[in-house]
């Protein structure tokens, strides 16, 4: 920014290969620096896992005050607060809302993509949106508070799918997001591997899907099918779903069988 002193070393960023993510890793620092020389404190867009986690590295190691936010209970998308001054940090208040959509069609069902892809259709960018949380005739969704008020006036349809839109109350339970622990074996603990075995799908075909940019871990994009995966890690398959990895121990037959926890995509 002009004219502003930076007060956290840029060279941080040289650990993003991708421009993109080093372009956005810029403009967190820059965020971050705006709080320290203007004395106000600074909201984050939504972040996902590796974002957060480089910030919060960063952070941490600069002795820098902070406060992490999704929204939801154990949210994987989320929005740091940056100040200056430690003592105002707990009197900040929040800048994230919860919205509750609703079918109208008490037989309607919505799913992940539908609810996404019709809030960007709005011209909204994804780094206002955080999590999505899903039931059967409704979801719930985090964002920006900047745009809750704009979603409760324009947002009424998700996918084919007439919607009704309110605020969440605080005295309601925002669900936690449901998924099905399995366990599966793999031959290694390669991310081609690992993923085709969980997502039921060929190794052949994962390996294209990696080619085809449509794999991800930790919200990182994967490039290499030989990437070694380990448990905590959340690996993310567009079409298919994701699957958050627990933990692993090798069979008799020199396999690896992993725990993992596999969040699919609903569909009607």
């Amino acid at each position: 920014m002009e004219g502003m002193e930076y007060h956290i070393d840029r060279s941080a960023l040289k650990f993003w290969t991708e421009k993109e993510m080093r372009l956005e890793g810029a403009h967190l620092l820059d965020l971050c620096n705006e709080a320290l020389g203007q004395g106000q404190p600074v909201w984050t867009p939504f972040l996902g896992q590796a974002l957060a986690n480089w910030l919060e590295g960063i952070l941490q190691r600069e002795g820098l005050a902070f406060r992490l936010e999704g929204g939801f209970p154990d949210a994987e998308r989320v929005r740091f607060l940056v100040v200056a001054d430690p003592d105002v940090l707990d009197n900040v208040p929040s800048e994230i809302r919860a919205l509750q959509a609703t079918t109208v069609d008490p037989r309607g069902k919505l799913d992940h993509r539908q609810v996404l892809g019709s809030l960007m259709g709005l011209g909204l960018k994804r780094e206002v949106i955080g999590d999505i949380r899903l039931t059967e005739q409704c979801c719930f969704v985090a964002v920006a508070q900047e745009i809750a008020d704009f979603l409760l006036s324009q947002w009424d349809k998700a996918g084919r799918e007439r919607i009704r839109v309110e605020a969440v109350e605080q005295n309601v339970e925002i669900p936690l997001e449901q998924g099905k622990e399995r366990r599966i074996t793999a031959a290694s603990s390669r991310i081609d591997a690992v993923a085709s075995s969980g997502f039921n799908v060929s190794r052949t075909m994962f390996q294209e899907l990696i080619q085809q940019g449509k794999v991800k871990r930790n919200d990182r994009m994967v490039a290499k099918a030989d990437l070694e995966v380990k448990p905590g890690d959340i690996l993310s398959c567009r079409g298919y779903g994701r699957m958050r990895l627990l933990e692993f121990q090798e069979t008799r037959k020199g396999r690896i069988a992993w725990n993992v926890i596999l969040y699919t995509p609903h569909k009607h």
